[in-house]
Order: structure tokens, then sequence, then C-alpha cells
């Protein structure tokens, strides 16, 4: 003790005179920089964690903001309103303050459902890319400019996108004239809503500015968790409407079936009465009234057989089927009523398609019937475009909404077009055309449910086709599109694969078969 005493005695010692007190006085300086050094420490480690809590407290508000959004679909599984409602809530409770959502129609492309502070060039380039995103995933071309730029990962399961580069908008086609600063939005950051099964469902965009580039993943968290709700909730859906139909159409066709049975007998009666009659009697008018019955009896007889055969089983024939030879066999034969209502037939398949198995003439039915009811809703849509009419009872089977406000000839131009793509296991066959539209689509399927003038048709064509479909193990829905037309959407399980050495890469357009007044194109589409 008394030796460490000594020793700083000494070292006190030491500071005396001028040199010492210099020495002292740096020795407090660099104590003092110290505690200073240690203060500012301390006071920037509050900070951080001050920021950091806010940003969790943002972060969980957030989080709440979107647990709360009401996520249902609109009327007939609408998303638009949806998606609305997400924009809104995305510019409320988050950072960003340019925020869109896409979804996937019935054709199978992104559209823009809903935006909020988005520019109409950076909607434009959205759309373009949603469209390009769904034909690469099928396989049907390459993804086109604005997906082939570069990306950069960001958070979970987000990427960020330059969307306003000379480049991707000149290449897409947005600026004709005029500059590029017209936009303010030069990146976005995509986050994908993605099903079950991983394919794609839709996705949420948010816009950076120009002079802006934060990247923070951490705030893409509660957006993604958003993205995974979306997805869920768009999925199931889809489930539960396919479910609620397929009861439902189970039902009716029960009840169809018996009712067919019951009519049966007393119609073969009526029938064959008529034809004695029309056989034993001399009087002019009373073989042209037995001559009606008889007309009308065989008219009856037929939706009778329709009826049953909605209902009844039927044994398939286990066959392979290739799709595409099916599809130009139908084409040639509908060409000529399609050229007489002047009707463009397009025809999308990619390379290397499977065959499905099951009876190559009931799903030649099937497009027959989809061709036929497509265009006649087409030659309606364009006789009430002629008469500057609303919605029509004659309209086609199911079809009757009025036209999107500032529709018209030109944005109508006469289509039907054939989509056919795979994804391994299922077959899609999307037959969609430029008509009015589906007045009811969760009803399509409905026997006896129609919009056309009495003796125009029974109202079976759509019900025939969900009959076909569901023997061979597939779905079919119908929907509409946006902003116009309608689509039947095909899934057929794939059973067995053809054997082709040709590898999947993106078609050549060419034209398979020209008819006057129709044209069946095999179009892979742009890009």
């Amino acid at each position: 003790m008394l030796g460490r005493l000594k020793v700083l005695s000494e070292w006190l010692a030491s500071f005396r005179g001028p040199h010492g007190a210099g020495m002292l006085h740096g020795f407090c300086l660099s104590a003092l920089g110290g505690m200073l050094a240690a203060v500012w420490a301390l006071l920037r480690r509050q900070r951080q964690q001050a920021r950091a809590a806010r940003l969790e407290r943002a972060q969980w508000e957030e989080q709440e903001a979107y647990a709360r959004l009401d996520v249902a679909l609109g009327p007939g599984g609408d998303t638009r309103p949806l998606a609305r409602r997400v924009c809104r809530a995305v510019i409320e409770a988050s950072r960003f303050r340019r925020i869109a959502m896409l979804v996937r129609d019935a054709e199978g492309k992104l559209f823009v459902a809903g935006s909020s502070g988005m520019d109409d060039l950076t909607v434009g380039a959205l759309q373009t890319w949603g469209v390009s995103v769904i034909r690469q995933e099928r396989g049907l071309g390459p993804a086109g400019p604005v997906k082939a730029l570069a990306r950069e990962k960001i958070g979970a399961g987000s990427f960020v996108m330059p969307i306003a580069s000379p480049d991707a908008f000149e290449s897409v086609g947005f600026v004709s004239t005029g500059p590029l600063a017209e936009t303010d939005c030069r990146q976005v950051i995509v986050t994908m809503l993605r099903g079950a099964g991983g394919a794609v469902l839709g996705a949420l965009v948010v816009g950076l500015a120009a002079d802006r580039a934060e990247k923070d993943p951490i705030a893409m968290a509660p957006l993604e968790s958003l993205a995974v709700k979306l997805a869920r909730t768009i999925e199931n859906a889809s489930l539960a409407e396919r479910l609620l139909r397929s009861e439902k159409l189970a039902g009716l066709g029960q009840l169809a079936g018996g009712v067919a049975h019951e009519l049966n007998n007393p119609l073969t009666a009526v029938l064959g009465f008529a034809e004695l009659i029309l056989q034993s009697s001399e009087d002019a008018r009373v073989r042209e009234d037995a001559d009606t019955i008889i007309r009308e009896a065989l008219r009856m007889k037929e939706t009778v057989e329709s009826l049953l055969n909605f209902w009844r089983p039927v044994t398939l024939l286990d066959e392979p089927v290739a799709i595409e030879a099916l599809l130009d066999e139908v084409a040639r034969a509908c060409a000529g009523k399609l050229s007489e209502r002047g009707v463009r037939l397009v025809v999308e398949t990619g390379e290397a398609m499977p065959s499905v198995r099951g009876n190559r003439d009931r799903l030649r039915q099937i497009l027959e019937h989809l061709l036929n009811n497509a265009a006649q809703a087409i030659a309606a849509g364009r006789e009430r475009r002629r008469s500057g009419d609303g919605p029509r009872a004659g309209t086609p089977e199911m079809r009757g909404t009025s036209l999107p406000r500032g529709a018209d000839e030109g944005d109508l131009s006469p289509t039907i077009r054939i989509t056919v793509s795979h994804d391994g296991q299922t077959m899609h066959l999307i037959v969609s055309d430029t008509g009015p539209g589906f007045r009811e689509p969760a009803r399509a399927f409905d026997p006896f449910y129609t919009t056309r003038q009495p003796g125009e048709g029974a109202g079976l064509g759509l019900s025939i086709c969900y009959g076909i479909v569901r023997e061979h193990g597939g779905e079919i829905s119908a929907f509409n599109l946006h902003p116009h037309g309608a689509a039947v959407v095909v899934e057929l399980p794939v059973r067995e694969m053809k054997s082709s050495g040709a590898t999947a890469s993106a078609p050549k357009a060419t034209s398979l078969r020209k008819h006057e007044g129709v044209r069946i194109d095999r179009d892979p589409g742009p890009g």
C-alpha cells in the first residue's frame, strides 16, 4: 500500500514545472474527449434504438391495418373493389405513396385492377409487363423488354424493377413523343401474389420516385404479408366458387334427369298418336296440325335428350387426344359459319403440347359449343352497338351486360381467341371473345338459364360443356374480361405427354389456314 502511494506521489510530482503543466493539460483534454465520445456514442445508440422502436411500432401499426382490411371479393368474384381498398390501405398505413395491384383475369393476363398515385405511363408499362409475365410462364414466348430488364431482389419475396428507362418505355411503345420526364416513377418494387402451387395470381407494385431510392427490406415485410393474405383470399374464393357450382349443378343435374325420364314416356305417346293422325286423316288442316305437333314434339325430344346427357354418367373412351390437332379440325369445320359472321379466329399454343386422355368426340363437342356461343355473343354485341340500345333479351346464351364507357367498334373488333397452355399436370384451354360479356357468370352453366328469345335455344349449350368437362375430371369456369369481353376457361388433367424431341421454345408466328372472312393464326403474341 505504501509502495503504491509512493508511486502516485512521484507521478504527481512529475507534473511540476511548465513542462509538467502542459502534460497535465493534455491529459485532461484527452480525458474530456474520451468522455464526449462516450456521451456521443450513447446518444447515437439511444437515437438508433428510438428509431428502431418507431419503425417497429410503425410496422406493427401497418400490420394491424392490413389485418383489419376487408379482403372480400366483389360480386361475381370481381377483384377491382378489393384492389381499390388495398391501394387505399397501403397509402394510409405505409411509407409508400404509389401503389398498384395487378390481378389475373380469365385469359391469364395480369391487369391493373386498382392503383393510387401512379401516372398513366407507369400503369401502361405495368399492363404490358403483366401480359409478358404470363406469356413467359406459359412458354408462349419471351417475356418482353420490361421483363428482361435487370432486377434486384429485396426482402423475402420482392424485387426492384426499373420501369421508366428509355429502353423500357420506347421498346414497349408507351413513349412515342414527348419527354420521359412526364413520369416521376423510375423504379418499382414488385411483390408477387402466388397460390399454394406457386402459380402467379397477381402482384402488388409500389413505385419509387425519381429522386428517391429507398429500398428497405424491413419496410417490405408487412407488404409481403399482405400479399400472402391476398393470394390466399383469391385462391380460396376460386375454390369455394368451384365447390358451390359443382354442388349446385349436381343437384340440378339430378333434378333435370328425373324430369327428363318422366317426360320421355308421355312424349313418345304424343309423337305416336300425332303420326297416326297424320297417316289416317285426309283433312288438310288436320294433317297440318298433326305435322306441327310432330315437329314441336321432336324439338322437345331433343331437349329431353340433352337433359339426359347432362345428368347421365357416360363411359369414356380411354384414348389419347391431341388438343392441337383437334383445334385445327374444329377450326376448319367452323370456318364457313365464322366467315359468314365476319369473325377472326386466333389460336395460341406453345410447342410440344401434351395430349389428354378421354373421348375425342365429346371434347370436340365442347369446342364447337364454345365457338358457337362466342360467335353469337359477338354478333349480339355488334347488333346492339348499331342500334344504340341497351341490353336486350335476344342476346346469346348468358350474355347481356352493357358496353364499357368509351368503347366503340374499333375497341371490339370481332375476334375469338383460343389459348392453350399447360403446366405439366393440367391443360388450360381458354376461349375468349370480344362480345358484351356474361350477364351473370355464376349462372352460366345452369340448365335452361338463357337470355334468348323463346324458340332461339333452350340454354343447354354451356351446361352440356360442363357435364363433358366433369366427365374428364376437369373444371370449367366463365368470366368477364377487363375492360370488355368474356372467356370460358377449361382445365383438363394431363395424363400422357407427347413423345417429341422438340423443345419448348418460343413458337414462330405462322398462319395455319386462311378462309374468306376468317383467319386462323398461330399467334405467340408480342415480344
